[in-house]
């Protein structure tokens, strides 16, 4: 439970409008409304606190409290006032875009610059699933290639047929033989005529 801080005795709060606040520091303070409005609980809350009642925040509940509108006394009775600081915003102008998309109806299929549960990107997360993807495909389109470069190839000339046959190979290396034989024999006789001839000349 949060500290309670010295406030109004219990005796003055019979009547009266009352407000529970919960400080910066978490401490409880009981504190009276006077006019009933949120304005004059956030002038109370700041003479309180002593921070200047432009920079404080009144949240009741799930949402944030108007100066401009009465105070809920059965809201104070049952939820707490929480003291809170304001912060810097940006430039502003995001919730007009917003609804004149919405008037214009046009819808949001680009989800990249959202974040997932763990504050990462969705563009990040879905660029790596790409990335696996394409690294697990790399096999395939290796394949893909070769295949692709063997189809281009020219077209060689057609096999040489061989002729094997035994029979033949002796029949041919025999004509060989004797057509050598044949040269050899009408050289050597040749010889000789021409060696009869110059000795009967002489």
């Amino acid at each position: 439970a949060a500290p309670t801080a010295p406030g109004l005795p219990l005796e003055s709060m019979v009547g009266k409008t009352v407000a529970e606040l919960v400080d910066l520091s978490n401490r409880t303070r009981w504190v009276e409304v006077e006019g009933g409005r949120v304005s004059d609980l956030r002038a109370r809350a700041s003479a309180l606190t002593g921070i200047p009642a432009p920079l404080l925040r009144l949240a009741c509940g799930a949402r944030d409290l108007s100066d401009a509108a009465p105070l809920d006394v059965a809201q104070l009775a049952a939820l707490p006032v929480r003291l809170l600081l304001r912060l810097e915003g940006g430039k502003g102008g995001f919730g007009a875009m917003l609804r004149s998309s919405g008037k214009q109806g046009v819808k949001t299929t680009d989800f990249d610059a959202c974040r997932d549960l763990n504050g990462r990107r969705l563009r990040h997360v879905n660029a790596e699933a790409r990335l696996r993807e394409w690294e697990a495909g790399a096999a395939e389109r290796e394949r893909k290639k070769q295949e692709l470069a063997a189809s281009r190839k020219a077209p060689g000339p057609p096999p040489i047929e061989r002729f094997d046959d035994d029979a033949y190979d002796d029949m041919l290396e025999a004509a060989r033989e004797g057509a050598r034989q044949s040269v050899a024999d009408a050289l050597a006789s040749g010889l000789q005529a021409a060696a009869a001839g110059s000795g009967a000349d002489s």
